[in-house]
């Protein structure tokens, strides 16, 4: 299979940033994107990639591109939304909701990429597992006949710490792509 250039690469991303918008108007009515948003993001996005990730990344050699690993551009993704925050609401201007609203979409790519991630056409990822993983809460305590559980599962949590994650620094896009791996072994379809 022929490889991509990077501006066929950035033309499918672009692509695939509008269809995620266009996904997140028809199930948030209330969500509005800003002027240019998939334009926005996908400029943030891949300068996020060439400037910030790919020089951390082990060298390879000269004339050939790293291929950046799912997990990376999970997190660069998620992260890419955080720092250009697309949405805005039409009934309520609070910076709170706002950002909440905007750690949706992210989860909304994230997820989207996690589970549309193929290699030689194979599907890699299992929906039910998946469902299992993001949308229970574990036992924390238990105390004779008390049970106690966590108060968040994990895409509520992970919302949350989109939410309030400070995009004015570095961003956690080694550590947060952690996170995808980690469920991406708790997910993955067994052979």
């Amino acid at each position: 299979m022929e490889r991509l250039t990077i501006e066929q690469k950035k033309a499918e991303r672009l692509l695939a940033w509008k269809q995620w918008i266009g996904e997140f108007i028809e199930t948030n009515e209330d969500a509005t994107p800003i002027p240019n948003a998939a334009e926005l993001l996908n400029d943030y996005y891949w300068r996020l990639v060439e400037y910030f990730l790919k020089p951390m990344l082990k060298d390879v050699d000269e004339g050939n591109d790293h291929n950046i690993h799912y997990y990376k551009i999970i997190s660069a993704s998620e992260l890419t939304v955080m720092a250009v925050v697309p949405f805005k609401l039409r009934s309520d201007k609070s910076d709170e909701n706002r950002k909440h609203l905007n750690a949706e979409f992210a989860w909304l790519v994230a997820t989207s990429i996690f589970i549309n991630w193929k290699i030689d056409g194979r599907m890699l990822i299992n929906i039910e597992k998946l469902d299992a993983a993001v949308f229970s809460t574990e036992l924390i305590l238990k105390n004779g006949g008390e049970e106690k559980f966590y108060p968040l599962n994990i895409m509520e949590e992970h919302i949350e710490w989109l939410k309030d994650l400070n995009t004015a620094g570095p961003l956690p896009v080694l550590g947060n792509s952690q996170t995808w791996r980690a469920l991406f072994y708790a997910c993955k379809i067994d052979n």
